[in-house]
């Protein structure tokens, strides 16, 4: 009876009511409802599910693969300070930075073929990192230098009667040498948006509109995006973001008043939740740019840093990175000068992300978008428009 009674306290089972209502307000859960059945629920709402249940569990081993997607900025400073007090032992795969740096205190790294733990936080382990790898890159060419040499003379005197048995020797000992492994850089991208003509000046305009489905998800609003502007939209989730972005480029209807898009306008959307397909990346982007050969196709997928193995693989067996960047290709091989973007860093490494934000920087058109990561728009964005705070004014 001792022992059952000690698991329930260790598994918080008297307070499991105060556990469940903290988890939903530290994750973004309560705005949700508690009572909606699961079902009804985004691919990035369920995930938040599955977080909260892994959560109460508290195991004393916690795995978590890319835990902050579909986080908001508050929701991720929970989830980092809970971590921090986190009694038990946990892992972690993450793109996000600015988390690593606060919730890890040990880094493994897997760079030419082999594994290497680092006692660091992220920051750290960068600067660790970048000395490793000029050790390893300047072992590898004095290795080679050797290596050279001793062929060299293995091949000079192997036929030579006198000089043969050296040469032996050196072979053998040759055959027996642990060979550094070659220091090949990995693939990285390189992101650039084909700008179209120039748009009217005025590229969207709304009237006292709402948005929404059945309801109005946000108070009624006007606004106005003029030509050249790039916008951040920001809020915790389920406050009607994505339908913001949907309803100014006219996928969804207003439920009220008026909207009005302007002339010229080549948009290029890139929507936060895709099924992938069963087709390869070529096969999918063959289907839309069917005049190109298989060899430009290849091209441009090797541009946004897609190797052989991923481009020959159906889409639904790739990681949910490579299959942004085969959606981020599509994009960037037509002309645009309106860029909608919602939540496209969610899956992306560290050094795809900084690509996709330097060639935000640079393009000329207008740009909408969503995202929940303040250091990757702060620096180039010319409005932030914190849906949270509008319907704030108006509760």
């Amino acid at each position: 009876m001792g022992d059952i009674q000690e698991q329930l306290d260790m598994g918080d089972f008297y307070l499991i009511d105060v556990k469940v209502e903290e988890m939903a307000n530290g994750l973004g859960l309560s705005v949700i409802g508690l009572d909606r059945d699961v079902t009804a629920l985004s691919g990035g709402q369920r995930t938040k599910v599955l977080l909260a249940k892994l959560l109460l569990e508290k195991p004393t081993v916690l795995l978590l693969d890319e835990p902050t997607n579909y986080l908001d900025v508050e929701h991720i400073d929970w989830l980092s300070n809970y971590l921090k007090q986190y009694p038990h032992a946990f892992m972690l795969i993450s793109h996000d930075t600015e988390f690593m740096n606060q919730v890890v205190d040990v880094i493994y790294h897997l760079e030419f073929a082999k594994l290497t733990r680092y006692a660091a936080n992220y920051d750290k382990f960068l600067e660790m990192a970048d000395i490793a790898k000029s050790q390893h890159i300047d072992a590898y060419e004095k290795q080679q230098e050797y290596i050279k040499k001793q062929e060299d003379f293995i091949q000079r005197n192997k036929a030579r009667a006198s000089t043969s048995g050296r040469a032996k020797s050196r072979e053998k000992q040759l055959d027996k040498i642990d060979r550094i492994e070659r220091p090949d850089e990995a693939m990285k991208p390189t992101f650039k948006f084909k700008d179209a003509r120039a748009s009217s000046k005025t590229v969207f305009e709304g009237i006292d509109f709402e948005i929404g489905y059945s309801h109005a998800l946000l108070p009624k609003m006007s606004m106005t995006i003029e030509r050249g502007e790039k916008i951040a939209i920001v809020g915790c989730n389920g406050v009607g973001k994505s339908t913001l972005l949907k309803t100014i480029m006219g996928k969804i209807p207003t439920i009220k008043g008026k909207t009005f898009l302007g002339e010229y306008l080549f948009p290029a959307y890139f929507e936060q939740e895709v099924k992938a397909a069963n087709l390869t990346p070529i096969e999918d982007v063959w289907n839309e740019f069917s005049s190109l050969t298989q060899n430009e196709v290849r091209g441009h997928l090797a541009r946004c840093g897609l190797k052989n193995e991923h481009i020959t693989r159906p889409l639904s067996m790739l990681s949910g990175g490579e299959q942004a960047k085969v959606r981020l290709c599509k994009l960037m091989m037509r002309e645009t000068n309106w860029i909608l973007f919602d939540e496209p860093t969610n899956h992306l490494d560290v050094v795809a992300k900084a690509e996709l934000k330097r060639a935000l920087k640079e393009f000329k058109g207008t740009v909408l978008l969503v995202s929940h990561e303040p250091e990757f728009y702060e620096d180039w964005v010319t409005k932030t428009w914190n849906v949270e705070e509008w319907s704030a004014k108006n509760a």
